[in-house]
C-alpha cells in the first residue's frame, strides 16, 4: 500500500507521526513524506536561506532513517501556507506523484495556521488526484485515496479514534526527531522547549489511553464516497 504523510513543517511528521511511518515501513507499506513549507523562519541566527537549506538536509535526514520511501519538499514560505490554485495543484501532484491509496495530514483543529491549511489542502486534494482532466506533472491516481487525521500538538482539541502502538519503533522516532537540531535550539530559545522531551510525554500519553508504552493518535472524518481500508497496525 502506498501511504503519503503530509506535514505543514519540517519535523511535524516525525513529531506526530513518525512511529507510524516506521510501522508503515516495517510492515512492507510505501510511506511517503510531503512537508509543505521549508521552515525559513525558524531561526534565531541564520538568513531565510540559510534554515531553509539546513532544515531540508535536517528533513532528509529524517525521512532515510525512517525509512520513508521518499521525500517530497513542497518549499513554500513558512508561516505562508494558503489555499490557492498554485498550492492546491502542487499537493495533488504530490498525492499523484506517491500514487496514494491513503493520505495522513494534520487534524484541521489544530492551533497553527500552517497546519490548518496544510489538512484542507490535502484533503481537498484526495478527490482532484483521481480527476483525469486536472492536470500535474504526474498521472491521477485510478481510484481517490482514503484519509486519516493525525494528533494535534500537545493533543489540543483533538479526541482519538485510532491508536498506532510505536513502542517497538519510539527510539527510531526519537533518532529521527534528532535530526532535526536546528529546531530544537530553536523551540529552545523561544519556547524553553525539548522536543524530544516533549514527543515522550505525548507519545506516553497516547499510549496510556490504549493500554501500550507509547503510541500515536488517529481520526478517520466523515466523508463520501468511502472504502474500507486495511490497516493492521490501527487498534480503536
Amino acid at each position: 500500500m502506498n501511504i503519503i504523510f503530509f506535514g505543514a513543517h519540517p519535523d511535524d511528521l516525525e513529531i506526530l507521526c513518525g512511529g507510524t511511518i516506521a510501522a508503515c515501513v516495517a510492515q512492507g507499506h510505501k510511506a511517503w513524506m510531503a512537508v509543505a513549507t521549508n521552515g525559513n523562519v525558524g531561526s534565531p541566527t541564520l538568513t531565510n536561506a540559510e534554515i531553509a537549506a539546513v532544515r531540508k538536509s535536517e528533513a532528509e535526514a529524517a525521512a532515510r532513517c525512517l525509512g520513508a520511501t521518499g521525500l517530497i519538499w513542497m518549499d513554500e514560505n513558512d508561516e505562508f501556507l494558503f489555499d490557492d490554485e498554485r498550492t492546491r495543484l502542487k499537493f495533488v501532484d504530490a498525492v499523484r506523484q506517491a500514487q496514494a491509496d491513503v493520505i495522513v495530514t494534520h487534524n484541521p483543529n489544530d492551533y497553527h495556521p500552517d497546519h490548518v491549511a496544510c489538512s484542507k489542502l490535502a484533503s481537498d486534494a484526495r478527490i482532484l488526484s483521481a480527476v483525469r482532466l486536472i492536470k500535474t506533472a504526474h498521472p491521477q491516481t485510478p481510484t481517490s485515496p482514503e484519509l486519516f487525521h493525525m494528533d494535534s500538538i500537545a493533543g489540543l482539541r483533538f479526541e482519538p479514534q485510532f491508536f498506532v502502538d510505536i513502542s517497538e519503533h519510539f527510539e527510531l522516532k526519537q533518532r529521527a526527531l534528532q535530526s532535526h537540531q536546528s529546531q530544537n535550539l530553536w523551540l529552545k530559545s523561544i519556547f524553553n522547549t525539548d522536543l524530544t522531551s516533549y514527543v515522550q510525554i505525548q507519545s506516553a500519553f497516547r499510549g496510556l489511553q490504549t493500554g501500550v508504552r507509547y503510541a500515536e493518535a488517529f481520526v478517520q472524518p466523515v466523508y463520501w464516497p468511502r472504502k474500507p481500508v486495511s490497516l493492521p497496525f490501527l487498534q480503536r
